[in-house]
């Protein structure tokens, strides 16, 4: 007797448990582009909690230099797939590439955490600085922050961009609790804290993360604004003659 070695199992056979297994080793963007409405087994699996809580859409852009491929998957994200799932998002990750058209959409309750990565200065400065209505949206909504900044130039006016960036993004997000201000390595910017009036420190921020330019804009963190902050990571660009300050600084730190 001949054992049929012609017999195959098609994909959609398979149970939702073993399907899922499968879908959760591969990125969640590119579940969510490839699934969604190409059949309705698929499209339920890729509109699952799994793969709709926390996207990262920067991996569209990695795409180098295929400029058509990436308007493409950002127009098919955009204006298809987003609307769909937009309920469940509850943290983005964007670049420059998909900043402008994935914030427009608006309405995203359940967002909590936001990473805006590989920004210029003056392009960060406009999205929080300015009356746009990512501010007005958001605002009052995201507890978690990061903004990542990046370039090359330590023009002066940058370096107080910055500084005004982290100011007014203490005074206007009312509810964040975590905030990192990343001016990445090869970015000679750095924030200024020293002097800025109690106004521009949120007292609902208990972790901070972010690059000063002396140690006496560290101390000034630590002098009392952030009533709540239990965590302080700091990268401080120059040390110096810091023992006059320390002693008389140091003490309204509370552990």
């Amino acid at each position: 007797m001949q054992s049929n070695m012609n017999s195959t199992v098609n994909i959609l056979d398979l149970c939702d448990e073993m399907l899922l297994t499968i879908l959760n080793k591969l990125d969640n963007v590119d579940v969510l582009y490839s699934l969604i409405g190409v059949n309705q087994k698929f499209d339920r699996l890729a509109r699952s909690i799994d793969f709709t809580q926390s996207l990262d859409l920067t991996t569209i852009s990695s795409y180098g230099d295929d400029y058509s491929k990436i308007k493409s998957m950002f127009n098919r994200f955009c204006f298809y797939i987003l609307p769909q799932i937009q309920h469940n998002i509850q943290y983005l990750t964007l670049d420059p590439w998909s900043m402008t058209n994935i914030l427009s959409i608006e309405n995203y309750p359940k967002l909590h955490k936001l990473t805006l990565i590989n920004l210029k200065v003056e392009m960060a400065n406009s999205i929080v600085c300015t009356n746009s209505s990512f501010v007005s949206i958001f605002q009052h909504q995201i507890s978690n922050l990061v903004i990542m900044i990046n370039g090359t130039s330590g023009y002066r006016h940058r370096w107080r961009l910055c500084t005004s960036m982290f100011a007014q993004i203490s005074m206007k997000f009312t509810n964040l609790t975590h905030f990192q201000f990343d001016l990445i390595t090869d970015c000679i910017y750095t924030l200024e804290l020293a002097g800025l009036p109690s106004e521009c420190y949120s007292s609902s921020i208990v972790h901070l993360n972010l690059k000063v330019k002396t140690f006496n804009d560290c101390l000034w963190l630590l002098n009392g604004h952030l009533s709540q902050l239990h965590t302080l990571v700091v990268h401080v660009e120059h040390i110096h003659n810091t023992s006059n300050i320390i002693n008389n600084r140091v003490i309204y730190f509370k552990s």
